[in-house]
């Protein structure tokens, strides 16, 4: 019969294996505050990073690349070990003596499977060569967005009236009667004089359609209005107009809006960022296109440094250099941000026709 040490040491043994087992439980709801934070901050940081890299790549004459995270897959394990042994005997001198002995530990483990999908081919294609809708370059209008923002980076015309370009070998400056539709614009706006909606068609469809409202005007408000149907020389009749992709409106009732693609639209900003002057003389990159008429400053002001920046909103380093947006520029954060989206627009989500790159630590 075991004697009280005996006793004892099994009773502690028992207690330990109920402590592990009693700990081991899920450890996944535990783990999605902080990992659902951690993966989405890397993965916004990954897509900042890319953006600038290919913006590089454009300005270097390279060709972009594009990988998205199609997935992320966060595995967990905990394993608790405990090896128990307990013995007893009796000495020569009749007394009963009892030895044990404990150990154990827990092993844990963190396995994240991460999925990468290169986007080329006929998904490069689609998402990235074709122009964007008009539609919904408008719609970013309604939802708060800048007229002068949107049209001065996704627009190349609106009713004849050219944007500037900065990539070789269309560049040109831009229309000065441009430039006084994007005042025009806005002010109308804010007084409740020019509007958007979507109206349904008779094909159960929808369209975006501009309403300009000219009763009960201001003076100066009715000026604008005037000199607004002037610059898109529309009848003073009108007052539905219609959105139509192309250089000249068809109809009298129509606006057309000539789109660029996502592609040409990082090739624009791409010619417009500033590189090292000692790039240019070797050949390595072209000049700096200097538009006229436009703003002082590029949407993206992207400087470059020898050494890695200290305050960085995003930074990358290519062509031996250190290329960023500073922390404190929030005119370039803003374009940015706003280039980001139009990748997000133009992302058909489509099932990958290239191969998948799965990565697991």
């Amino acid at each position: 019969m075991p004697t009280t040490t005996t006793t004892s040491w099994y009773l502690i043994a028992v207690l330990l294996v109920s402590t592990c087992v009693g700990g081991c439980g899920s450890v996944g709801p535990r783990t999605v505050p902080q990992d659902q934070f951690n993966y989405n901050g890397a993965i916004a940081d990954a897509a900042h990073e890319q953006i600038l890299l290919n913006l590089i790549r454009l300005r270097y004459a390279e060709m972009p690349m594009f990988l998205r995270v199609s997935s992320v897959i966060a595995q967990y394990s905990r394993v608790a070990q405990l090896n128990a042994s307990v013995g007893a005997g009796n000495a020569p001198s009749g007394d009963t003596n009892a030895s044990g002995a404990l150990g154990g530990g827990v092993v844990w483990a963190d396995r994240p499977t991460i999925t990468y999908i290169p986007v080329s081919g006929q998904e490069f294609s689609r998402n990235l060569l074709k122009p964007l809708r008009p539609e919904a370059l408008f719609e970013m209008i309604m939802a708060g967005w800048s007229t002068d923002l949107v049209f001065r980076i996704a627009l190349w015309s609106i009713n004849d009236l050219d944007n500037a370009v900065a990539r070789p070998p269309h560049r040109r400056a831009i229309d000065p009667k441009l430039i006084e539709l994007l005042e025009v614009w806005p002010r109308l706006r804010q007084a409740g004089a020019l509007g958007m909606r979507k109206v349904p068609t008779s094909d159960g469809r929808s369209e975006l359609m501009l309403f300009l409202f000219d009763q009960d005007a201001s003076p100066e408000v009715a000026r604008d209005i005037a000199r607004f149907r002037e610059l898109l020389e529309i009848e003073p009749t009108v007052g539905e107009l219609h959105l139509a992709y192309g250089l000249r409106p068809a109809e009298s009732d129509q606006i057309a809006v000539l789109t660029g693609s996502v592609y040409d639209i990082m090739l624009d900003l791409a010619w417009q960022l500033d590189v090292p002057e000692e790039h240019v003389k070797t050949g390595r990159a072209g000049e700096t296109a200097q538009l006229r008429g436009a703003s002082e400053r590029p949407p993206i002001d992207v400087r470059s440094s020898a050494e890695e920046p200290r305050n960085a909103f995003v930074a990358v380093r290519a062509q031996d250099h250190w290329f960023y947006i500073d922390q404190n520029d929030r005119e370039s954060k803003r374009a940015f941000t706003f280039l980001q989206l139009l990748l997000s627009l133009a992302d058909t989500d489509t099932p990958p026709a290239g191969p998948i790159v799965t990565i697991t630590n």
